[in-house]
């Protein structure tokens, strides 16, 4: 049989938050006992009663900065589940060299030759004394993914990924009732945000999520570690820094407004009192401006931004499915209160919408629907510095907004097609985007007056004389003043 080779293992060091993926892991219910079990190889039966407990957690995902351990977790939970009898279970990786470079590494470290019957380096199949079976297998195309049930399933660098792969390769899965197990770096608010990792956030049964820096790993808690977090803090741009190292969900690639929209986020008390001095208060003559987008199918959606002397900033939300026109008029209203001067924007078709609302002293205005004309001009107020979020207010706008993405407007022959958005979460951004098209043009900027030529871009010898003729010019416009014998 081909050589297994045994790599030296990683020194192991206590980490929370590793040890808290494994024990979720790890945990079962027993139907006939009525409790939570922790699953023990050989067998993973309950204690008490032998029977085999369904899993507590079956998708489980960590999203974590640069050398957290992520691939160390993953390799530990695949060689845990597979040191029970009899099971079958892949690790995957986006692509063949870090299959070879990350995920087959991890195991070599961990997996002991004498636990070894056979390993087909041309299949990629390890097959272990106990009857268990490990599958290698690289998803660069999504049909990659189907094959036998599983156990267990993981797959390194997730967000590398399409959800095509992850529809294809779910339902093996299913007749085992296996377990799925994720590591990634962040890739923005994308799909395995909104399918494996969010759910968690919203307590769904079945669903654990980890979200950790790399400087919570244990790689980064000595002084040389934090070192060099510190110096890569100062060498790398702001925005690849957070998504790298702090895992943050920055942007990624086709996002509409990329990098556009982050230094437009305000998050801090002071920076909104910059721009509205009354904070919390709002003064009643401030105009505001809000955004509405209907639904049957979809969310209502509703985003209230307020007009001060440096653009406008958001500052509310509404986001409800399922309910009546008479159920959203409440709380609309109640998300214009306090101001003299409410505007509200709407799609031009929208005309049944338009006349419920009225109903209710609603009056929206027609606004252009143009979704790519609509995109550009907030992109223009963003580029501008002039439209603002204020994140503790519009905490799920502004997660829509860093979501929103261009759909493939490729089609299956290579041609192109038409540009539009995913039609995925984008109910705020169309509130935005509504809201900002009902006002034609942007707020002025004060701008001091001068009469002065602007002589930046001339040659220094030119710029001196005319800089000089100025100040001799200047000096002969100021009146005389003079106290008793003396000039001042």
């Amino acid at each position: 049989m081909a050589k297994w080779l045994n790599l030296e293992p990683d020194k192991l060091v206590y980490q929370p938050d590793q040890q808290a993926f494994l024990a979720a892991r790890r945990q079962r219910w027993c139907h006939k006992c009525k409790k939570i079990y922790v699953a023990k190889p050989p067998f993973a039966l309950c204690e008490d009663c032998g029977t085999k407990g369904s899993r507590l957690f079956n998708h489980l995902t960590t999203i974590a900065g640069r050398r957290f351990g992520k691939s160390l977790c993953g390799s530990i939970a695949g060689t845990e589940e597979a040191s029970i009898n009899n099971t079958v279970g892949w690790a995957c990786a986006p692509t063949n060299p870090k299959l070879h470079r990350y995920v087959i590494p991890a195991f070599q470290k961990l997996i002991p030759e004498d636990w070894i019957e056979n390993w087909n380096a041309e299949y990629l199949d390890l097959r272990l004394r106990n009857g268990s079976l490990i599958h290698f297998q690289t998803l660069e195309h999504p049909d990659q993914g189907r094959g036998q049930g599983l156990d267990w399933l993981w797959i390194d660098e997730v967000s590398e990924l399409t959800e095509d792969h992850w529809n294809v390769i779910n339902p093996s899965l299913g007749d085992r009732q296996g377990v799925a197990f994720f590591t990634t770096s962040p890739r923005g608010y994308d799909w395995v945000y909104e399918r494996l990792y969010k759910p968690a956030v919203d307590n769904i049964p079945g669903f654990w999520g980890l979200h950790a820096r790399s400087a919570d790993g244990p790689a980064f808690q000595t002084d040389e570690g934090r070192a060099f977090l510190a110096q890569q803090k100062q060498l790398m741009p702001d925005l690849m820094y957070r998504q790298e190292f702090e895992a943050d969900f920055v942007t990624f690639t086709g996002a509409v407004y990329g990098t556009l929209l982050d230094p437009q986020i305000i998050r801090s008390e002071d920076k909104i009192k910059h721009l509205i001095p009354e904070w919390p208060a709002i003064n009643a003559d401030r105009p505001i401006t809000i955004g509405i987008d209907t639904g049957a199918d979809h969310p209502f959606g509703a985003v209230k931004l307020v007009s001060t002397e440096n653009g406008l900033v958001a500052i509310g939300e509404y986001l409800e499915r399922d309910k009546s026109f008479v159920e959203h008029a409440p709380n609309l209203l109640r998300l214009a209160a306090g101001s003299d001067s409410v505007r509200w924007g709407i799609n031009k078709n929208e005309r049944q919408a338009m006349l419920e609302l009225a109903q209710h002293k609603i009056y929206p205005q027609k606004s252009e629907n143009n979704q790519v004309a609509g995109i550009e001009r907030v992109k223009t107020w963003l580029h501008s510095n002039q439209l603002w979020f204020y994140e503790p207010m519009v905490p799920k706008t502004v997660m829509q907004m860093k979501a929103l993405r261009w759909s493939d407007n490729t089609t299956k022959d290579g041609q192109s097609k038409k540009e539009q958005v995913y039609k995925k979460n984008d109910e705020l951004p169309d509130c935005v985007r509504y809201a900002v098209m009902t006002w034609p043009i942007l707020p002025k900027i004060k701008v001091e007056e001068t009469k002065e030529r602007d002589i930046s871009k001339l040659p220094d010898d030119m710029k001196w004389v005319i800089e000089r003729v100025r100040r001799t010019e200047k000096f002969k416009e100021e009146p005389d003043s003079v106290v008793g014998d003396f000039w001042l």
